[in-house]
């Protein structure tokens, strides 16, 4: 850990009972399968799991204490309300004692994209960042107590699925600059309508620290919102109207990279983006001024955006068995991603363009609409064939059919593949779902 901490230390900032001898700890986990001598185990309980049935084991493995919220009769316990809770305030400790840049990213799309690309573009510096998908209370802590000496910066990925996450999550994490990419019907049966989601999101602003520099996407509706709970905090603004900060113009979209003219100041600059799709030019402009806001020159980062980002599983380019094109951007969706996929596909030079979708989750009562709208979205937009992976996502293919598409509807993953198994380098196939619909097995099929 970057700091030396004692069992009594911790049980202050937890506001938790100490019971047993004090002791120090080498690092903290909520696995018994990474239990390492002097550790100290975090008894997390979870929907279908409850680390307090555990907790002797860690003690016999070795842990040097317990964070709980039962007195278990084992020695060097800390005794907690909420151990959830605890380790977000542990995890706190480590970031107050990290004195360099810590940046958070949350919103509807492409934050993990941000994330790992604002990551790759700093390749030159030693950077912490989420890994996976590890961007929720346990994920945040996790990954913030992995900081140590060596450390130049932490680039922290912030979801939620709940009213009142993300302002947890800021409490832990206190960035010191803050990217919202944007918000759109995502989380709609968590978080309620579209209005419940931005102020869901802009909770990152208000939790940051009180310099922190913000950066906001000028093309969102609730914009102007957000900058408003910025106070004194410097805003940087970026998207495709010439009122932003940096501003992209000239666009010309290819079926593997974009380029644009980006205008910043009094700079301008061409600039070639390792990436197909407008939101990806949306996304790159996210990188930079986080970049400008760290520190570096607008050349320097304006040229990383040339540097393919490498995420699985975001319109990730592969061949499936024949030869065909396949598009894995299976890794999660919402009904903006799903849109921004389409016209990505509708841009590949093959003469057939095949969507193989999955349903999208928690979308609510509004499941049944968004569903259909995708499907007219795709029959717009040009695509050749629909294939539906289940109940949810037939919806989409009713409307597809319905304006004279062809579409193909299956139970199982397997029956998916197998309808686009035979194809050859003359097409171009999108697999797209939300995380829940498991899409991967699609993929798995089309190239094993």
């Amino acid at each position: 850990m970057l700091i030396n901490l004692t069992l009594a230390e911790i049980a202050t900032a937890c506001h938790g009972e100490l019971i047993g001898a004090d002791r120090s700890i080498t690092c903290v986990v909520t696995d018994t399968r990474h239990i390492v001598k002097g550790c100290l185990f975090v008894a997390i309980k979870g929907e279908r799991f409850d680390g307090h049935d555990y907790a002797a084991e860690a003690i016999e493995q070795g842990a040097a204490g317990l964070l709980s919220e039962q007195d278990l009769g084992l020695p060097s316990c800390i005794k907690v309300d909420n151990t959830t809770v605890a380790y977000g305030r542990i995890a706190r400790l480590i970031r107050n004692a990290f004195k360099r840049p810590v940046v958070c990213i949350t919103g509807s799309n492409g934050k993990t994209t941000v994330k790992d690309w604002l990551a790759q573009s700093l390749s030159e510096s030693n950077v912490l960042k989420t890994q996976a998908n590890l961007n929720n209370q346990i994920g945040v802590p996790q990954t913030l107590l992995a900081l140590n000496k060596f450390h130049d910066m932490a680039i922290v990925e912030t979801g939620t699925s709940f009213l009142g996450e993300i302002a947890q999550l800021a409490k832990i994490a206190f960035p010191d600059v803050v990217i919202l990419t944007n918000a759109s019907g995502s989380h709609f049966e968590g978080l309620g309508d579209l209005e419940s989601i931005a102020k869901e999101k802009g909770e990152l602003i208000s939790g940051s620290a009180p310099r922190a520099q913000v950066i906001l996407n000028a093309d969102d509706p609730f914009f102007a919102y957000w900058c408003s709970l910025a106070g004194e905090r410097r805003v940087y603004s970026f998207g495709f109207c010439s009122s932003a900060d940096l501003y992209a113009t000239q666009i010309a979209l290819f079926a593997d990279f974009s380029s644009a003219l980006f205008c910043y100041g009094s700079h301008k600059q061409t600039v070639l983006i390792a990436g197909a799709g407008k939101h990806h030019i949306a996304n790159g402009m996210a990188v930079v001024l986080a970049m400008l806001a760290l520190g570096f020159d607008f050349a320097y980062s304006v040229a990383q955006l040339a540097r393919p980002v490498m995420v699985s599983g975001r319109l990730e380019r592969l061949e499936a068995k024949n030869g065909a094109l396949l598009i894995n951007d299976c890794y999660n969706a919402s009904p903006s991603s799903v849109e921004a996929a389409i016209d990505v596909l509708a841009m590949q030079s093959a003469e057939k363009t095949w969507l193989i979708l999955g349903a999208l989750g928690e979308l609510g009562a509004q499941q049944y609409d968004i569903h259909y709208g995708l499907g007219l979205y795709a029959k717009n937009a040009g695509l050749s064939h629909l294939v539906c992976v289940g109940p949810i996502a037939a919806v989409a293919g009713k409307a597809f059919r319905d304006r004279g598409g062809d579409v193909v509807f299956c139970d199982t993953h397997l029956e998916a593949a197998a309808v686009v198994a035979h194809l050859d380098k003359k097409h171009a196939i999108l697999v797209k779902g939300s995380r829940s619909a498991k899409m991967e097995y699609v993929i798995k099929a089309l190239i094993n």
